[in-house]
């Protein structure tokens, strides 16, 4: 069975999207102090505090942020 594209496996956390593709595009606007998967797994942390601990939430955020970077690093948008 083929793998579902990104967003219609994650599409039950939008949120989570969004705050991903805000915290990729965040690490590139300074002077980063931390690794980009160290950003990456604090903002991931910081977006789930409070939430049900959920592997698919997390799978989202992950996804969403690689997938932002991607888009940075081309300079394109493909959808």
């Amino acid at each position: 069975m083929a793998a579902l594209p990104i967003s219609a496996r994650s599409a039950q956390f939008p949120l989570t999207e969004k705050s991903a593709r805000r915290a990729a595009r965040q690490w590139f606007t300074g002077t980063p102090t931390v690794t980009l998967a160290t950003w990456r797994d604090d903002c991931r942390k910081a977006h789930c505090a409070g939430l049900p601990a959920d592997p698919a939430r997390i799978e989202a955020f992950n996804a969403a942020f690689a997938l932002e970077l991607a888009i940075i690093i081309a300079g394109e948008r493909h959808e």
